[in-house]
């Protein structure tokens, strides 16, 4: 967790304070207490203050000590504080240098849902000082107690400006948790980006290059001994699918936590995934990776930022890559050809396979249409894929259970109805019954597939085993599509499955009944293919 101004509105040193506006932010993350005291806005101040480095989570103390009677040059200010990016203010001396809290301030600030909070009025004893000390030792205890990392920045960024949602700040964020110079690379270690630390002492070039002198890219830590000891930090990431860069971050205070380190590599990673694009450009690809696996908190965080009802995401469709081919140009087809029959939620890559979340209503014609238009896509553009249909999953925990059934068994699936341009989760789950049969020995397969015996001998016995197998796997139980499949009369498909029904003891396809012998005839394809194969 990470310290929110309604957390630190409870210590001693603010018990006192008053918030006067800006009650729906209270529930924003502060890493910081800074003193501002401008005055009338000019030119020069303008520059002054566009030259200052604002990370959206602190928090401003002033007096207005030198606008008390500007109520203009005051609004003007907290304007500026709040396209910046800061959480809030806390107003000092109000009845002493400040006459009063004029109400055009406070209604500004609510409108920018800006914090405005007012310390006990008429007191001159009060001192900065304090608030900044508590505060500070606060927000550093609590960074040291919860290295929850990853998930506090994700909250923090969230709530500043899109101007500053950047990868910029999330080194300038991460540089500030650790107390170190943090960089992003490319391949070849020249800088993309960084935040030093202190913030007036850059890196250079050159400088990067001694630091990294003698080490390979495989090293995740090394230390620099001389003059000035150095800790340095390396971490391969590749946001959102593109190329690989490297994370350093160089620390001149002594080694990091492991569990922070962990969270501050995943925290860049993240960050990058989400913001590295253009802003008119969402990369849900983050939001899909928290569902799968089933993260929550991120999830819902993330589900927020992009105004998405998580748990309206009762269906998922997934495109399983059947190689190694890159899909992630089809992506944008693939979403506009299944918007003409659902509204897309999100239609995202997750490791090298293809996610499609749809929301609302849809009849199964709809949704036999829609994948039939998408098998046929597929196909004409020879993109390698299979899909599987998951509807009514009901929460996430169970798209999670989906995929990894999906990714496991799909293979099995595709032995055993090698006919289908698509599944369902139903055959898939199915799929993995008959693995789990198999898996359990000879003598329990034999159980099932003992069912087939009186079919292999006699003269057409192999010919009722086949159309058994094509009625009751390939053509879904249609006599008149086994009988074209099978390039006979369906009068001769009748027979055989009479004869069969007859042999066995029920009528063919009845339920229960036909339930062992779908599985025998299952798993005599799993074992065949996988003998032959």
């Amino acid at each position: 967790m990470s310290l929110t101004v309604s957390q630190l509105l409870e210590l001693p040193c603010l018990r006192r304070a008053r918030v006067l506006a800006g009650h729906k932010s209270l529930d924003r993350i502060v890493t910081s207490i800074s003193v501002l005291e401008y005055s009338t806005p000019t030119e020069t101040q303008k520059k002054l203050y566009e030259s200052i480095e604002f990370w959206g989570s602190e928090l401003v103390i002033t007096g207005f000590c030198n606008i008390a009677d500007d109520v203009d040059a005051q609004c003007a200010n907290i304007r500026s504080m709040a396209a910046a990016g800061e959480v809030g203010m806390i107003l000092y001396y109000v009845g002493l240098i400040l006459p009063s809290v004029d109400p055009r301030l406070i209604r500004l600030a609510d409108e920018l849902d800006f914090v405005f909070i007012c310390m006990p009025e008429n007191e001159p004893t009060l001192r900065y000082s304090e608030v900044i000390r508590e505060c500070m030792d606060a927000i550093i205890r609590d960074e040291l107690n919860n290295p929850a990392f990853a998930l506090d920045l994700l909250e923090q960024i969230a709530k500043i400006p899109k101007s500053q949602q950047t990868v910029k700040t999330i080194l300038r964020i991460t540089s500030d948790r650790l107390r170190a110079t943090a960089l992003i690379t490319d391949s070849d270690y020249n800088i993309l980006s960084e935040a030093s630390w202190p913030r007036n002492q850059a890196m250079r070039q050159e400088e990067l290059q001694q630091v990294l002198s003698g080490h390979s890219r495989s090293e995740t830590f090394w230390e620099i001994r001389g003059e000035r000891p150095l800790w340095v930090y390396q971490a391969e990431i590749q946001p959102g699918g593109s190329r690989p860069m490297h994370l350093l971050v160089i620390s001149e205070s002594g080694k990091f936590d492991s569990v922070l380190w962990k969270q501050a590599v995943e925290g860049v990673r993240l960050g990058m995934s989400v913001w590295g694009r253009q802003h008119d450009q969402a990369d849900l690809s983050e939001l899909v990776r928290a569902i799968i696996q089933d993260e929550p908190i991120k999830m819902r965080r993330l589900g927020d930022l992009y105004h998405i009802d998580v748990e309206a995401l009762s269906d998922v469709w997934i495109l399983k890559n059947l190689t190694d081919a890159d899909l992630s140009r089809w992506i944008g087809p693939i979403r506009e050809l299944s918007s003409h029959f659902a509204r897309i939620e999100i239609c995202e890559p997750y490791e090298n396979d293809i996610l499609i979340f749809p929301v609302g209503n849809r009849t199964l014609r709809d949704m036999n249409g829609w994948a039939a238009a998408l098998a046929g896509f597929c196909a004409k553009h020879e993109i390698p894929i299979k899909i599987t249909r998951c509807p009514l999953l009901q929460n996430t925990a169970n798209v999670k259970y989906a995929y990894e059934i999906n990714h496991t068994y799909l293979a099995d699936a595709i032995r055993i109805f090698p006919l289908r341009p698509f599944f369902t989760i139903s055959e898939i789950e199915f799929a993995k019954e008959c693995r789990e049969i198999a898996g359990a020995g000879k003598a329990n397969v034999r159980w099932y597939t003992s069912l087939l015996d009186p079919f292999l001998d006699g003269r057409d016995g192999p010919e009722i085993l086949r159309t058994l197998e094509t009625y009751l796997l390939d053509e879904n139980s249609s006599i008149v599509d086994t009988a074209s499949r099978l390039f006979v009369h369906k009068n001769t498909v009748k027979y055989r499955l009479q004869k069969a029904g007859d042999i066995l003891g029920f009528r063919i396809g009845d339920v229960p009944q036909s339930k062992n012998l779908i599985y025998a005839l299952s798993l005599q394809r799993i074992l065949h293919t996988s003998e032959t194969g």
